[in-house]
């Protein structure tokens, strides 16, 4: 059974960590990234990996 998921956290959390990594690009930029990614997610079973899921799937979009 899924538990309730803190959204806003997930994407504060991953949205902070990635713009460590991109200092030059635009935190809002990011975030609206995360959200979206997140929500592509956010109807699965197990939210257990949705922080790192995300975080995997923004950065990989920042890539190309």
């Amino acid at each position: 059974m899924a538990t309730n998921i803190d959204s806003k956290e997930i994407v504060k959390q991953v949205t902070d960590r990635i713009a460590e990594s991109y200092p030059d690009m635009d935190r809002e930029h990011i975030s609206s990234l995360a959200s979206e990614e997140l929500d592509k997610i956010s109807s699965a079973r197990v939210t257990d990996y949705f922080t790192v899921l995300t975080e995997r799937a923004v950065r990989s979009r920042l890539k190309d």
